[in-house]
């Protein structure tokens, strides 16, 4: 009997790299929300009549910028103009989302605090960071 060559794994698919770093975008935000609220004393989203989902939504519409910005980043020479775009894509949507979850009034509050710009901050250092540790092809 002959043995059989050892096979090579099938390449790496370059789409699984945005998605996974997205995803620990949306969790480092929700980290770095609930640690604030707890050094600082307050609610991420301190309206009472804003509802449970404003938040979420806020910090989804970020994830799905963040996401776009690692897409078209991948291929880039360098990661500035995109790192600058998610930074200031992801706060207009998550100050979008807040004019359309509650008012007018709203995107100017969270403007203000610490969160928002916070989860924008953190947008941008994930596309920069995902840029340095992407694949890069060898041939």
């Amino acid at each position: 009997m002959s043995e059989r060559p050892p096979q090579l794994p099938p390449p790496a698919n370059p789409a699984v790299l945005p998605v996974l770093a997205a995803v620990v975008y949306l969790a480092a935000v929700v980290a770095l929300w609930g640690i604030l609220s707890l050094l600082l004393d307050r609610e991420v989203v301190d309206y009472p009549d804003a509802g449970p989902l404003l938040g979420p939504a806020m910090a989804a519409a970020a994830a799905v910028v963040t996401w776009v910005a690692l897409l078209r980043s991948r291929r880039s020479r360098s990661p500035w103009p995109w790192t600058a775009l998610a930074l200031v894509l992801s706060l207009a949507a998550m100050l979008l989302v807040a004019l359309l979850g509650h008012g007018p009034l709203a995107p100017l509050h969270f403007l203000i605090g610490p969160f928002i710009p916070g989860a924008a901050v953190l947008s941008a250092v994930t596309v920069l960071a995902s840029w340095a540790l992407r694949p890069r092809r060898t041939i």
